[in-house]
């Protein structure tokens, strides 16, 4: 009897580990290989790998800040002034700002203005660094060499971030810290946790998307569906599956023009409207 429990057990863990190898794929084949571009878990071990000498991820984190220079360097001679240097900082923050793991430039500065003084004061101190003297531009090597360091500061910061949790990998967090984030989420816009959700819903909407069209049918609103409930089903917070019906009924409460489709921007609205009740009646019962 313990033996046929074990083999059970055994049958259980392996189709388990087949279907993550499955998801993983098809998310490959959306993505690529660089989950750390999409998936939160991912880009905070990415960026405290990156920080290490000779790994394959500081080569990565090298080629992509490299990348990102050479797209605003307008006139493609290998330097760049404090006007293309604020719009590569807010290409490069657009990665953890993504994951909400770092503040707009609105939040952190009220104004471009604020935004243009400050990074022209970061400008100026790379600018005449390395034992040069000021030209009012810098370089490649410059800019990378200041990334990595900045880069190196916030690394350790991203093991410890309290109150954050990545809806990929839920697995990694207790039940009343996935709760508070969604709560948070929902009910804080001005949150990391806002935008953390609002990617989420955003890249899962996009695996949904089988059209690329940028809009759901009803038959690929199932799969949607059954992507969104992962990580409450994780936690019984959520039924195993739902019938047609009931995945109709939400259907057509977001098609509000009956086009027989819904867009990103409905699907946002509802699942956050859902949330926060559900957040709502959780706490009246608790």
């Amino acid at each position: 009897m313990f033996r046929s429990a074990g083999l059970i057990r055994s049958s259980l863990h392996a189709a388990r580990a087949r279907t993550q190898e499955a998801r993983l794929a098809s998310t490959a084949a959306i993505w690529g290989r660089d989950a750390w571009r999409h998936e939160k878990s991912a880009f905070k071990t990415f960026v405290r790998a990156s920080t290490l000498s000779g790994s394959i991820e500081e080569r990565q984190m090298y080629a992509f800040l490299a990348s990102c220079f050479g797209d605003v360097d307008v006139d493609k001679d290998g330097w760049i002034d404090d006007t293309e240097f604020d719009r590569l900082l807010e290409i490069v923050a657009a990665l953890p700002r993504r994951f909400g793991l770092a503040p707009s430039w609105r939040a952190e500065y009220g104004t471009a203005e604020r935004r243009q003084t400050a990074r022209k004061a970061m400008f100026d101190a790379i600018d005449g660094s390395d034992g040069f003297k000021p030209r009012g531009k810098i370089a490649m090597g410059q800019f990378i060499s200041w990334a990595k360091q900045h880069i190196g500061g916030k690394a350790p910061t991203l093991a410890i971030e309290s109150g954050d949790v990545a809806l990929r990998n839920v697995q990694n967090h207790t039940v009343d810290e996935y709760l508070a984030f969604l709560d948070k989420a929902v009910n804080d816009p001005e949150s990391g946790a806002s935008v953390s959700f609002y990617n989420h819903l955003l890249t899962i909407f996009v695996e949904a998307d089988a059209g690329c069209k940028g809009r759901i049918s009803f038959e690929e609103f199932n799969n949607l569906v059954d992507l969104a409930a992962a990580s409450p089903r994780f936690f019984k917070l959520a039924p195993d599956t739902s019938d047609v019906a009931t995945r109709m009924a939400m259907f057509k409460a977001m098609d509000t023009t009956e086009s027989g489709f819904i867009t990103f921007r409905k699907f946002l609205r509802f699942v956050r409207e859902h949330v926060r009740g559900k957040i709502a009646e959780h706490k009246r019962s608790s």
